[in-house]
């Protein structure tokens, strides 16, 4: 048994290489041959999961490894099936914000298999993020939807609640998100930030001054709902939400 599971550890670390090197050439492939390649490797990941059941190796030793893999392949197949575009874009969803709008304001809940496909219909999707607050990192392993974003195309990033004094208890990830939109901001064409927080208008200023376009999706305009005019005098484009919510909604 340690045999295998020292094997299956060598098949996810070369597997998981060649994942992340297809990332890196997929823009400059043709597209017939970038999903030979990741028809490739999506059979790799499937002979690995075979050979864990065959041979009753422990999954959740390798499950952040697979997970990542996964949701790499994920995006390599929509960059595959975009018929062409070249427009590189990237995803930053404020999972808090975005979720007490979609619940107070729309009383929708969004599919995000749908929101992906709605985003990359016409542009190459190189990074989905979704930032969330957390009680424990068990809970990444055992929420069913937390779960199911890593395995789908989402780069989750998340960050342990504090409790203050009095009880109140706040989770917020403004930083996180700043971060990897600036980092990202010489790779993407367009930056799409799903939240209404004023916040961060600074930051949308500055990735706009490097010469990246920047979309907010929140509901409302000015007047209207929780968008900070703030955000609404910086962005270069604005989706309301909920004229969105009907491609996007489960």
């Amino acid at each position: 048994m340690a045999d295998m599971a020292h094997q299956v550890a060598t098949w996810i670390i070369k597997l998981s290489g060649e994942v992340r090197s297809l990332q890196t050439r997929a823009a400059g492939m043709e597209f017939d041959a970038l999903e030979k390649e990741v028809k490739r490797c999506y059979a790799g990941l499937r002979m690995i999961y075979k050979q864990i059941q065959t041979h009753g190796v422990e999954l959740m030793t390798y499950y952040e490894a697979l997970a990542d893999v996964e949701a790499r392949l994920k995006n390599l197949q929509t960059v595959a099936h975009t018929n062409g575009a070249t427009e590189k874009i990237a995803l930053f969803i404020d999972a808090a914000n975005l979720d007490k709008m979609c619940r107070k304001w729309l009383r929708q809940d969004i599919d995000f298999a749908k929101l992906l496909t709605y985003f990359g219909r016409d542009a190459i999707i190189l990074r989905a993020f979704y930032y969330t607050a957390i009680e424990s990192e068990e809970e990444v392993r055992s929420n069913p939807f937390l779960f199911w974003l890593k395995r789908n195309g989402y780069q989750l990033v998340t960050k342990p609640i504090k409790t203050f004094t009095g009880g109140e208890k706040k989770g917020n990830l403004d930083i996180e998100i700043a971060i990897d939109m600036l980092e990202l901001a010489d790779k993407i064409d367009r930056a799409v930030l799903f939240s209404g927080d004023g916040d961060f208008a600074p930051l949308l200023k500055r990735v706009g001054m490097k010469g990246v376009r920047t979309q907010v999706v929140s509901y409302g305009d000015r007047g209207e709902g929780p968008t900070a005019a703030d955000l609404l005098d910086t962005v270069d484009v604005f989706t309301d939400l909920g004229k969105l919510i009907r491609f996007i909604a489960k």
